[in-house]
């Protein structure tokens, strides 16, 4: 059980306590130690065999028992009955974005309501905007968020569907059951949002062979082996062999001959389009053993699985000028990451440290902004508190010439309703750099919002527009915005926009990337770490901004040190 999966069922439990009007301390207690679990480097599995689980701050006896009883049988005697105490639909409810536990509460006591369906039904006959506490908005977007959320259902974002294609991988390919077992489709092609996990599975042995071993698969294998539906016609394809699996997800299986593996992985993995623009070009490419020779055939060199979207990649491999895509290991350093002078989880030394330890070169730091305030944002006497630690510990890691080191002083300004941004001009020139972002008043026009953020980065002190649209994926879309405008802006004022690699995020959209190169802006990849861990997620920022066609070259972070803070000296007010 991972950490995250552990911090889930405690906030699902604190959630619950509320629900069930119990105590609102304890609830607390829940929610807090959900936090601090995520935001742990260390695995709790780790601390627990180490006996050092309530060395954790904020986790006592009572929890520490109750954390081991989840990780041996999956659930804990509190969270078992508080489960039962509610109807199953309430778990539904809680999902939709906007209704807290008192709000779903009420729904519950007031209105009876402890499904989507009975929620759904409620809004559209206007009996929720009665209630204490709704209202006529609030009514109207839960028959949005309703549909959104039900849009969503048979969806996974890509870092949850991967973890989950690598159980299936591992358990497809324990022994030599298969010649071969790769990903494909939407999951190789890396998109954000994945409604299957779809692999090639080659065998000489045909389909039958695959049923029995799905049906003889271990017990705990995440997938349902007496649910097994099979295609027969399926194209460059012996069968289609699907079956639910325990994540929600499908799992869908190409089975083919070795000598079809290539051809069957090609047309599986591209989109439609990219598939047919081929067929159009070049006629059906026949049965081969890799994909490489698909390619040789229509004489382009090989497009990789990430661009395979019909958006140009065909007429690159032709004349030899596809892009020599980005790689985590191109990254020098790390831009946007708090630490516990806002809401971040851990230090800042604790912060640099770890991405020191991840070889990069650089770190900078940009806590929120005193308007956040539900984040913690920094008033000005801790602006200048923490610039202190930051020369304190870069007189440090001076010391060190062999491997150079540095933490530039950033923030993430509030982008404020006008436009502008947070602090005066004397605090905002106090630091290295600044990311400009909105995290508030999202209910606006594409007109607002374009003007809105176009001002913040004709601001001289923006450096870097954080997360563009805002989205969270999966839970709310991001408000519009003309993307060209506001690409268009950030060329004219020498600013970057961020990837922002958080899965939840992954914002800029990466079709608007290419866009943003050919004009010259920098793309930086930034996890918005709140955590050490969390400084790895720019792995996700890096295989989106793939699909976009990002180079180092093109790439803020993938400057060295001294390029770095040369082009933050480059471009500083006079």
């Amino acid at each position: 059980m991972t950490n995250k999966e552990i911090a889930s069922a405690l906030r699902q439990t604190g959630d619950l306590i509320e629900l069930t009007g119990g105590n609102p301390y304890r609830a607390n207690a829940f929610g807090r130690a959900a936090r601090t679990i995520r935001g742990l480097e260390d695995a709790v599995t780790d601390l627990v065999q180490d006996d050092e689980l309530t060395s954790v701050n904020g986790i006592g006896d009572g929890l520490s028992e109750q954390i081991q009883d989840l990780l041996q049988r999956g659930s804990f005697d509190l969270r078992d009955e508080l489960l039962s105490a509610v109807p199953t639909g309430l778990l539904d409810v809680l999902k939709v974005k906007g209704l807290g536990t008192k709000k779903v509460r009420t729904l519950w006591q007031e209105l009876g309501i402890t499904s989507l369906d009975e929620l759904d039904e409620a809004a559209r006959a206007d009996q929720v905007r009665s209630l204490s506490g709704f209202g006529k908005k609030t009514q109207e977007n839960i028959i949005e968020n309703v549909a959104l959320l039900r849009a969503y259902s048979n969806r996974r974002r890509f870092a949850d569907a991967i973890r989950a294609a690598r159980e299936v991988h591992t358990v497809l390919t324990d022994g030599d059951a298969f010649d071969r077992v790769v990903f494909t489709g939407e999951l190789r092609r890396k998109v954000e949002t994945v409604q299957a996990l779809d692999m090639v599975v080659a065998t000489s042995d045909g389909a039958d062979h695959v049923i029995q071993f799905l049906q003889e698969a271990d017990d705990t294998a995440p997938f349902d082996p007496d649910t097994i539906s099979v295609t027969t016609e399926v194209e460059d394809a012996d069968a289609l062999v699907e079956t639910p699996l325990t994540s929600g997800l499908s799992l869908r299986l190409f089975v083919c001959t070795p000598d079809a593996f290539g051809t069957t992985l090609w047309r599986t993995t591209g989109s439609k389009d990219h598939v047919a623009t081929y067929i159009r070009e070049h006629g059906d490419p026949g049965m081969h053993a890799t994909e490489a020779a698909i390619f040789e055939g229509a004489g382009v060199d090989v497009v990789p699985p990430e661009l395979r979207e019909d958006d140009g990649e065909w007429e690159a491999a032709t004349d030899g000028h596809l892009p020599n895509l980005i790689s985590v290991d191109d990254l020098q350093g790390t831009v946007h990451n708090h630490s516990t002078y806002s809401d971040g989880s851990h230090s800042l030394r604790q912060m640099a440290e770890k991405a020191r330890s991840m070889g990069l070169s650089y770190f900078g730091i940009c806590d929120h902004s005193q308007s956040l305030q539900v984040a913690s944002g920094m008033k000005p006497d801790e602006v200048e508190r923490q610039q202190d630690e930051i020369r304190s510990l870069n007189e440090e890691y001076a010391e060190n010439t062999e491997s150079p080191f540095r933490i530039f002083s950033g923030i993430e300004s509030d982008i404020l309703r006008d436009g502008s941004l947070d602090y005066d001009d004397e605090i905002l020139a106090s630091f290295d750099f600044i990311v400009a972002s909105i995290h508030s008043g999202f209910n606006m026009t594409v007109n607002e919002a374009t003007e809105r953020i176009i001002t913040a980065v004709e601001n001289p002190y923006t450096s870097i527009l954080g997360h563009p649209t805002g989205r969270l994926l999966l839970v709310r879309e991001g408000y519009e915005i003309d993307h060209d405008r506001v690409i268009d802006a950030c060329a004219s004022n020498n600013v970057a926009i961020e990837l922002n690699a958080n899965p939840y995020r992954l914002d800029i959209d990466w079709r608007y990337i290419k866009r943003a190169i050919e004009k010259g802006v920098l793309i930086s990849i930034n996890p918005d770490a709140h955590a050490m861990i969390e400084l790895e997620n720019v792995r996700w920022g890096v295989e989106v901004a793939r699909k976009g066609w990002l180079t180092a070259e093109h790439c803020l972070n993938a400057k060295s040190l001294d390029e770095f803070e040369a082009w933050l000296t480059a471009r500083r007010p006079a």
